[in-house]
């Protein structure tokens, strides 16, 4: 690792720690309300309606609350797909979501499903895929858990599908540091808006 890669590693690491930050100080019945906007949001736009295969994260701690999410979802006739940490291959496998009965803590400390084979998907089938982070940034990247996880991933998917980040407005910030490999998002959806970074989003999202 070079000296330029070096001074990166520290300021991303400097981002993710203002991040935690940032969302530990909203308080719990703040963090529930703000979660629910985030839900109405969705709701009320167009691609997220017409979506079938939603990949979703399983919120953990002070996340944005995606449990009620996955609940209204299932409801709708939504099919649900969560991450699912490979430790061998380093890669997010996406299994079908079944109940919360079936999460357990894995060893990095987020909440998965007890592996299933058969319920193991190509991301293929995802037609929406919400994105979760610490920071994001007004031009559509992301500050993740470091891990480089999602950044893997999203190439997997068709580009017609949309890449969404979900947060709490007090985490977008103006810019975030960013390498050659990270991602960018199509929008980024909070409590108080919907940031969008492609164009063919935008007038979904004016009625919003």
């Amino acid at each position: 690792m070079d000296k330029q890669e070096q001074n990166l590693s520290v300021l991303k690491k400097e981002y993710r720690a203002q991040g935690r930050e940032i969302r530990a100080a909203i308080d719990a019945e703040t963090r529930l309300e703000k979660s629910r906007a985030i839900e109405r949001r969705l709701f009320k736009w167009e691609p997220f309606m017409l979506a079938e295969n939603v990949s979703c994260f399983i919120s953990f701690r002070d996340e944005v609350d995606t449990h009620h999410l996955i609940d209204v979802m299932r409801v709708m006739g939504k099919r649900v797909y969560v991450p699912i940490v490979d430790e061998e291959s380093q890669e997010l496998l996406l299994s079908m979501f079944h109940g919360y009965d079936e999460l357990e803590e894995s060893s990095y400390g987020i909440l998965e499903p007890r592996r299933n084979e058969s319920r193991i998907k190509d991301p293929e089938v995802v037609d929406f895929i919400l994105v979760p982070g610490l920071l994001f940034s007004k031009d559509g990247y992301r500050i993740g858990y470091g891990g480089g996880y999602y950044d893997r991933l999203l190439p997997k998917l068709s580009r017609d599908v949309p890449r969404v980040g979900i947060c709490f407005e007090e985490q977008v910030v103006d810019n975030v540091p960013r390498e050659d490999y990270d991602e960018v998002l199509d929008a980024v959806v909070t409590d108080k808006n919907i940031y969008l970074f492609n164009s063919k989003y935008k007038t979904d999202a004016e009625t919003v």
